[in-house]
């Protein structure tokens, strides 16, 4: 398929516009998951409005109870129905299962590209939602699931770029390897915008919550000047939770979704969690990082059925009487 031309002398917005609405077949959330972010919107739903929702799903119903008694949650009883499930998970953790669960059907690993490897793009993609869960976690933050999601949900443009503009996306990554540069600086010279631009624009249009859409589109920044805020001022939310995950994964090298590059902690980020503390981006890094293999070993199961496609799994899936 051509790629769609691109005007030159477009502003920052049109071209963003012409990356993005001149794709045929753009793609769309499956509806059950559409209409899943609906109903947990509407303060008036019920458990078993989302119960009824779900189980007409059976592959959706499979997967959220696979998640559901795996390793990630760690629940010590065996989860037998969609009802309980959606009791004990919360209607939050159930949407953001469903959202990471259809990004990762949409989107499936594949085969490896010589210069962009899909499968080190989702290793990085969970690890940053692990990481995002677990910094949530310590941070007190209060939906973990909401972080997780976040984590990875925040590159989603780049499988926009590679799957529709692949042709410049690789120029894009081409450039970054050979002038180390961070891949959002190369992606900008080459199209002219970037995966977080691009992704922000998608997340707008499959209607996710704006917290979501803020931290696709604003996870490289930009953020306030550190020194221009006192402490009781600095506030720390989601965004900053996904951008320091991002970091602590590029310093342990979990996957590769472009560059070359190191972290990239911005100072603003860096200082909220070292709340005061002196020490180096790498040592703060080191802290943060603290148990998050295991948090990743966890989030593994979000990659289970991705080498399994046709399974449901449909003879583990009950539904409340």
């Amino acid at each position: 398929m051509p790629e769609p031309a691109l005007d030159p002398d477009d502003d920052r917005t049109d071209r963003l516009r012409a990356i993005t609405e001149k794709i045929i077949g753009l793609p769309t959330l499956p509806i059950v998951v559409t209409r899943l972010i609906d109903l947990v919107g509407n303060p008036k739903t019920s458990a078993g409005d989302l119960d009824h929702l779900i189980s007409a799903d059976q592959a959706l119903s499979a997967k959220i109870l696979k998640v559901a008694n795996s390793a990630f949650y760690g629940f010590p009883r065996r989860i037998a129905t969609v009802k309980l499930a959606i009791v004990v998970l919360g209607f939050e953790a159930v949407k953001n299962i469903g959202l990471s669960v259809a990004l990762l059907d949409r989107f499936p690993e594949g085969e490896a590209h010589e210069l962009f490897d899909r499968r080190q793009f989702w290793t990085h993609a969970i690890g940053c939602g692990a990481a995002a869960r677990l910094l949530a976690r310590r941070l007190r933050y209060r939906l973990e699931a909401e972080a997780f999601v976040a984590g990875i949900l925040h590159d989603l443009g780049k499988l926009i770029l590679i799957e529709y503009f692949q042709e410049k996306f690789l120029s894009a990554v081409r450039l970054a390897r050979s002038e180390n540069l961070y891949i959002a600086r190369a992606e900008e010279m080459v199209l002219g915008v970037t995966h977080a631009e691009v992704g922000g624009w998608l997340a707008e249009k499959w209607n996710l919550p704006k917290q979501l859409v803020s931290v696709i589109s604003r996870h490289h920044g930009p953020f306030p000047d550190p020194d221009g805020l006192d402490a009781a001022e600095r506030p720390l939310d989601l965004t900053c939770i996904v951008h320091a995950a991002d970091a602590l994964c590029r310093s342990r090298g979990i996957g590769n979704s472009g560059d070359n590059r190191g972290p990239a902690l911005h100072p603003y980020v860096a200082r909220l969690f070292r709340k005061d503390q002196e020490m180096s981006d790498e040592a703060l890094l080191d802290l943060l990082g603290d148990r998050l293999e295991e948090e990743i070993g966890r989030a593994e199961i979000f990659r289970s059925w991705s080498d399994n496609k046709g399974e449901t799994e449909t003879d583990n899936v009950d539904r409340d009487s």
